[in-house]
């Protein structure tokens, strides 16, 4: 599985080179210091493939304007998942990335209840360690009120409430500012709009104006469909813009 996230550090540097961003969930790595069979060595666990990905985003401009960015999520099940909530403690590291932790019911009841959960190892899923989930969702707001990381997932309501693409898998991470929930090599067309001139004054008072809405909403629609049509795909793995 190493090699895999070995070949998406060369993905990623494309597709920042091209002015993309990406988002990755390090879930199904090995914790750091578990065995590795095929090779009688340790794993060096998410956060040390987090500054490999780091490294790598830093050595490329995005665009040549600016740096790329990365969405890094963890499942709060993952045995590393304490070093991963402290991992941008020091902010000089780790800056290419924004982190978020994913979040699971059965930690929240666990949160709510005062209860300690499991800790699952992602290569055979058996549990290898307990903690307080309070303690740990405390160290979650703690650290978001430090430094305004980590953010949160919930990655069991994600997949619950995507009923349309239920069959094409499961949605782990999202792009790089968590916008927008995706699937493995999806990608995402954003744009916005600015509501608050989306307002009439009528009487004295404001009110939608939604003919206006409208208007704006389906031209902002064919700036986006423009976007894609003139898009340039870095690599042939990934799906058109949802």
């Amino acid at each position: 599985l190493g090699d895999v996230y070995k070949r998406q550090v060369k993905n990623a540097a494309l597709i920042h080179k091209s002015g993309g961003g990406t988002g990755f969930s390090f879930s199904r790595l090995r914790a750091s210091g578990a065995t590795v069979r095929s090779t009688g060595g340790v794993a060096s666990g998410p956060i040390s493939f987090m500054k490999v990905f780091n490294a790598a985003t830093e050595a490329v401009k995005q665009g040549g304007t600016r740096r790329g960015a990365n969405m890094g999520i963890l499942r709060v099940d993952h045995p590393d998942i304490v070093d991963f909530i402290q991992c941008k403690k020091d902010t000089s590291e780790i800056t290419n990335f924004n982190i978020s932790v994913g979040l699971t019911e059965k930690f929240m009841e666990a949160v709510e209840r005062n209860e300690e959960y499991d800790l699952i190892d992602p290569r055979d899923k058996t549990v290898v360690a307990r903690r307080n989930a309070r303690e740990v969702f405390d160290l979650i707001v703690d650290m978001a009120w430090n430094n305004g990381e980590p953010g949160i997932v919930f990655l069991d309501r994600m997949n619950r409430d995507n009923v349309v693409l239920e069959a094409a898998g499961e949605i782990e991470s999202t792009n790089p500012c968590g916008e927008q929930p995706l699937l493995p090599y999806e990608s995402c067309n954003l744009g916005s709009l600015n509501l608050a001139r989306m307002l009439r004054e009528k009487d004295g008072a404001y009110e939608i104006d939604y003919a206006l809405l409208g208007e704006t909403v389906d031209t902002a629609v064919h700036f986006l469909d423009n976007v894609i049509e003139v898009n340039k795909l870095s690599l042939i793995h990934i799906s058109e813009p949802t």
